[in-house]
C-alpha cells in the first residue's frame, strides 16, 4: 500500500535522503523545512474532512517550533491526522519532551537513525491504516 508521508526537517540533506528513500519504497512524500507549510501552523483551524496524509515524520529541533510543539499545535487546531501516526526524531529528548510525546501519543526516534529503523516503524504504523482510507486531495501542492 502506498502511503502519503510528510517529512519536516530544517536540514536539507536529511530531507533529500528521506524523500529519496521513502519514494523508492513506493510512497508519496511531501517535504518541508519547517512547519509553516501546514495551514494549522498559520493559525487556521483545519477545515479538511479527511487527513492530509498517513504519516508525519518530523525533526524535533527546528527553528521557530519544535516537532512536539508542532504536533500539539496541529492537534489543538483540529488536524485529522492521528497522533499515533506521527514520528518525532531527535538526538536528545529531555524528560519533559518524553512525557509530552507520551501525552500526545506520538512515536519518537533517537538520532542517528537508520533507514531500516524508519522502515520498521512505518511498517508498524502501516498495519493500522485501512487500505481504503480517504485522504485530502493535495494536488495543488507543488513539491
Amino acid at each position: 500500500m502506498k502511503l502519503r508521508i510528510f517529512v519536516f526537517d530544517d536540514k536539507e540533506n536529511i530531507l533529500i535522503v528521506l524523500k529519496s528513500h521513502l519514494e523508492f519504497q513506493g510512497h508519496e512524500v511531501i517535504c518541508a523545512n519547517e512547519p509553516t507549510a501546514c495551514q494549522a501552523f498559520q493559525g487556521n483551524v483545519c477545515d479538511h474532512n479527511y487527513p492530509c496524509g498517513d504519516i508525519l515524520l518530523t525533526d524535533n529541533k527546528m527553528p521557530n517550533m519544535t516537532g512536539l510543539e508542532f504536533i500539539e499545535h496541529m492537534r489543538n487546531r483540529g488536524c485529522k491526522g492521528l497522533s499515533k501516526n506521527k514520528i518525532v526524531m531527535s538526538g536528545l529528548f529531555s524528560k519533559s519532551e518524553m512525557e509530552k510525546a507520551n501525552e500526545l501519543g506520538c512515536h519518537i526516534l533517537f538520532k542517528p537513525i537508520t533507514v531500516e529503523e524508519i522502515d520498521e516503524l512505518i511498517e508498524k504504523i502501516k498495519k493500522t491504516i485501512l487500505p481504503d482510507r480517504t485522504l485530502m486531495d493535495l494536488s495543488y501542492i507543488v513539491n
